[in-house]
């Protein structure tokens, strides 16, 4: 791979996380968006493991709720939290 297939590669990730609108996002906002898709991932997994499918997608699946759940964790993390009104 070359460094223009690289620079490649970074502008299409980047174009990508824009369109589905990851880029502009504030970053107490980026929890809620991770919420919303654990809740779309875990409903394809429900109905995956109702349908007869290949196991492949079915544990794509977790793995991604897996992984959604982590990166959560770590957004939770690093988001300061709103300062109590009741200490003011």
């Amino acid at each position: 791979m070359t460094l223009s297939d690289e620079e490649t590669g970074d502008q299409q990730a980047w174009r990508t996380l824009s369109e589905a609108g990851l880029v502009e996002i504030r970053l107490e906002e980026f929890g809620e968006k991770i919420r919303d898709v654990k809740r779309l991932v875990t409903v394809r997994l429900r109905e995956l493991l109702d349908l007869d499918t290949s196991i492949q997608e079915r544990e794509s699946a977790a793995y991604a709720l897996g992984t959604l759940k982590g990166l959560e964790l770590k957004v939770q993390a690093s988001v300061p939290e709103p300062p109590d009104p009741s200490e003011s």
